[in-house]
């Protein structure tokens, strides 16, 4: 009895053992590659070390889980009880890390039931397409990159000189405010701005900070969501 209770799943014999390792290595290939893709297309404030270590977790172990359960819907049912005890507690910040939770899923999935054909073809259409997306910032409705701010003081200040250095190094620019200080002598401009080539900011903003009557040139990048 208690023999045929230790062996009554996946036999220990060569060619299911073999099986069972290739799976497991192929699920945490694949799963690596997807933890690196969301670790290199991120944005924002809310990645975590310890999501982008649990992706290879879960596709690894969804992949032994399916192994485990083979074709016994016994067998199903008691994993499908055991998962119910479970309570995740941790709240997800980003709604896309939700779809990486899946994919990583679905790679166990199919490598746990020997579909490795589709769990390959799944993860490099899956990575091709993340990093498209990621490359044309898909989604986005900003039009302009940073918000640029500056102090000038209206008696040595020069809008044409500003705007030489605008018309060189910006792509777009556009005026959101504009505050009067010390009766007018002293003006708050804030702008959207969009750079021509983003390796130009420190020349710019030297530039900018250079010009007779303009102080305290501020610029904050506007590109990303900013999460908590």
């Amino acid at each position: 009895m208690p023999t045929d209770f230790f062996t009554s799943g996946l036999t220990l014999e060569p060619a299911n053992l073999t099986i069972a390792v290739f799976n497991i290595i192929l699920a945490f290939i694949l799963s690596y590659i997807i933890a690196l893709t969301y670790r290199n297309t991120h944005r924002g404030l809310s990645y975590s070390q310890g999501f982008t270590f649990t992706l290879i977790l879960i596709g690894v172990l969804i992949a032994v889980i399916m192994m485990v359960i083979g074709n016994s819907v016994a067998r199903a049912f008691g994993a499908f009880g055991a998962f119910s005890l479970i309570r995740f507690r941790t709240a997800i910040k980003d709604s896309k890390d939700i779809a990486f939770i899946l994919l990583v899923v679905a790679i166990g999935l199919a490598t746990g039931t020997n579909n490795y054909g589709i769990a390959i073809v799944t993860t490099i259409f899956a990575v091709i397409i993340i990093y498209a997306l990621t490359k044309m910032n898909f989604g986005s409705i900003r039009k302009y990159d940073y918000v640029l701010n500056f102090t000038a003081h209206s008696d040595r200040f020069s809008n044409d000189k500003m705007r030489d250095i605008f018309n060189k190094y910006l792509k777009y620019d556009n005026l959101l405010n504009v505050s009067a200080k010390e009766s007018g002598r002293r003006l708050e401009y804030s702008f959207n701005v969009k750079f021509i080539k983003v390796a130009d900011i420190d020349v710019f903003t030297k530039s900018l900070s250079e010009l007779d009557g303009i102080s305290d040139v501020d610029l904050i990048s506007a590109k990303n969501d900013i999460e908590y």
